[in-house]
């Protein structure tokens, strides 16, 4: 697939190839119907003085979209193939792994 990649620590983004990742149990894969630009990722392009001290390179960038569910990991009950979904990054679930970390 294709993502905007943050491959080091500098101004600017790369449009790259990466591999598609896979759906473990607690996992969701979603295919991606429409993306946007907040202001994070404004942030991290410019590589200012938040982004660097909050983000570490490499990694793709982005959590600004709607898409629908193509695959569900076996440990998920509340999500079905076909949902159709957005990310939220200011709700917590306080099981997921970024929940977790803190």
């Amino acid at each position: 697939m294709y993502a905007l990649v943050k491959p080091g620590c500098k101004a600017g983004l790369e449009l790259r190839r990466v591999p598609i990742p896979e759906c473990t149990a607690i996992d969701v894969k979603i295919e991606i119907i429409k993306t946007a630009i907040c202001g994070t990722d404004l942030h991290i392009y410019n590589w200012d003085e938040w982004s660097q001290t909050n983000v570490k390179p490499p990694l793709v960038t982005g959590h600004e979209y709607v898409g629908r569910v193509v695959e569900v990991g076996s440990m998920v009950s509340t999500i079905e193939v076909g949902d159709l979904v957005s990310g939220e990054g200011h709700i917590v679930c306080g099981v997921c792994r970024n929940c977790r970390a803190g």
